[in-house]
């Protein structure tokens, strides 16, 4: 049988797109995280509701500086929200999480102390309880500009997972504390780590005062 020149150049071509088609690989996106946001709301209220009225309130919340910052946002995007997060607040907020596409947050994140980078200060992020099992603990060092990648969740994936956390700074000197305690062992600091938040940017900040 005898092909023309025009179906030998189309062939040809067919077979060099099934080759570079068999040979290219996008990304393969990072496994997502595993939480069952109505579950996960009520360990929270659990948790920290102690006066037994259904919601959080500003005093309740300053058990969970994450939760506390997660209302800020919230109070953020939607104008007259009341000042107490309610189960179905923190539900809500979940559900968001899993609709999104962003499973890893890769923020590079600043510490400064009095307006100066912070160096050698142990940075550590710590999920709330209530978000399950497939959260754990990120630690890291400040280097001399002040900023620090926390360890990964995934091996070859930067960043860690969307969540609430709570943040703990330490810059021991000689074996003793240099930073006051409500940055470390009495913590005041918390961040959702999300997309679609008031402090959404690729650095996030943490500007210490010694007093």
């Amino acid at each position: 049988m005898r092909h023309t020149c025009s179906e030998i150049g189309m062939r040809a071509a067919c077979l060099m797109l099934a080759a570079i088609a068999g040979c290219s690989h996008e990304p393969t996106p990072p496994p997502r995280f595993q939480i069952d946001p109505q579950q996960a709301a009520e360990a929270a209220m659990k948790l920290y509701g102690k006066n037994g009225d259904g919601t959080l309130d500003a005093k309740e919340l300053r058990a969970s500086p994450p939760l506390a910052e997660l209302l800020l946002n919230l109070k953020h995007r939607t104008p007259g929200h009341a000042d107490t997060l309610t189960a179905a607040d923190i539900s809500g907020r979940l559900e968001e999480w899993l609709k999104s596409p962003a499973t890893l947050f890769p923020a590079t994140f600043m510490v400064y102390l009095e307006g100066r980078p912070l160096e050698g200060a142990t940075v550590t992020f710590e999920p709330e309880p209530f978000l399950g099992s497939s959260y754990r603990a990120h630690q890291g060092q400040t280097n001399a500009q002040g900023s620090v990648n926390l360890d990964p969740d995934l091996p070859n994936y930067p960043g860690i997972y969307v969540g609430l956390y709570r943040v703990r700074i330490s810059k021991k000197v000689d074996g003793k504390e240099t930073l006051p305690a409500r940055y470390n062992t009495e913590t005041e600091l918390g961040r959702e780590i999300a997309t679609g938040i008031r402090d959404n940017r690729e650095n996030v900040f943490f500007r210490l005062k010694r007093e």
